[in-house]
């Protein structure tokens, strides 16, 4: 029997089609994100005291606010998972989970995948860089310039189909009932080249959806710096470098006091596009993960008591 192929465009389509939905649905949400996303750099700003570099505390604060973003986003995306796969969902345990778990849970998953890729590409890149070396002292004649580039792009491939195949994991893992990694890893079977090429095709669109933001906000900041050019503050003052007490340290740091409404309406525009394709890109997990479920479903029926859900039909018309 001849394994069944995913569809492509037809994945993207209805991946795009569930994110639109899932942001007309929680756009309130998002737009709160977005707010709070605004309002960090004035946290910051007020951590850097004048004449003074920032201290740990400041690091220790930008740090915080890494964490923070992540965590919005990790529940954007436990949000979208379970519209897509489960149905009607909102901020509430049966979406988030009792605690915190389920959010750590999807951070790990993710690291986990990005890591095992890693372990694929950089024992591949030493390996090359290892020959590269022993054929430049053997023949320096010999140019393997091109070569090496081929080889790189192909170690990068290699590591993508890895993320590819086992992010189908994370939506499992926002139904709170995570995959196996080995069933996830044959969840992707003979379909490594299309999920690759869906991940590039909805990346296109997203970078053409991020577009008009970005070329207008370098409009404006050209014509209007006054209002929509993000400041800095540079500090220069006393303090220990290296281990010693008198030495001059200087320090620029950019945390934006955006001075004007029309700027923070710019910068919370932003966020908002930027969650936005955060729900567009859970939606086509979610939708990718449904249909090789679907296509596994039918190469092997699902054993009994199985409570993977899957459910890759078309979003609501209305809300």
């Amino acid at each position: 029997m001849v394994d069944e192929k995913i569809p492509v465009f037809d994945t993207v389509k209805l991946a795009l089609r569930w994110g639109v939905f899932v942001v007309r649905r929680h756009w309130l949400i998002i737009l709160i994100f977005a707010a709070l996303l605004v309002a960090t750099p004035f946290v910051l700003a007020a951590a850097v005291k004048p004449g003074q570099v920032p201290g740990p505390s400041f690091h220790l604060l930008s740090f915080a606010f890494t964490l923070f973003y992540s965590v919005l986003s990790i529940v954007l995306a436990l949000l979208t998972h379970n519209e897509v796969l489960r149905g009607a969902s909102g901020l509430n345990a049966q979406t988030l989970g009792w605690g915190a778990g389920r959010i750590f849970g999807y951070a790990i998953d993710g690291l986990v995948a990005t890591l095992l890729a890693l372990l694929v590409m950089v024992p591949l890149f030493l390996v090359i860089m290892l020959l590269t070396g022993l054929l430049s002292q053997i023949a320096p004649a010999v140019s393997p310039n091109a070569m090496i580039v081929v080889l790189m792009i192909g170690i990068w491939l290699a590591g993508v189909c890895i993320v590819v195949r086992l992010a189908l994991r994370l939506p499992s893992r926002a139904l709170g009932q995570p995959m196996p990694w080995r069933e996830v890893w044959r969840l992707g079977r003979g379909n490594t080249g299309r999920l690759v090429l869906a991940h590039l095709l909805l990346a296109v669109v997203l970078f053409f959806l991020f577009l008009p933001l970005l070329l207008l906000s370098l409009t404006l900041t050209w014509l209007l710096p006054d209002l929509f050019m993000q400041q800095s503050v540079s500090v220069e003052a006393t303090a220990p470098v290296w281990g010693q007490w008198g030495a001059v340290a200087s320090e620029t740091v950019s945390i934006s006091p955006i001075t004007s409404v029309w700027g923070i309406l710019l910068s919370l525009l932003g966020n908002a596009l930027l969650f936005a394709e955060i729900a567009i890109f859970c939606a086509f997990l979610s939708v990718a993960y449904a249909e090789m479920k679907r296509i596994g479903e039918r190469r092997a029926p699902q054993r009994a008591g199985s409570r993977i859900h899957s459910n890759p039909n078309e979003p609501p018309e209305d809300f």
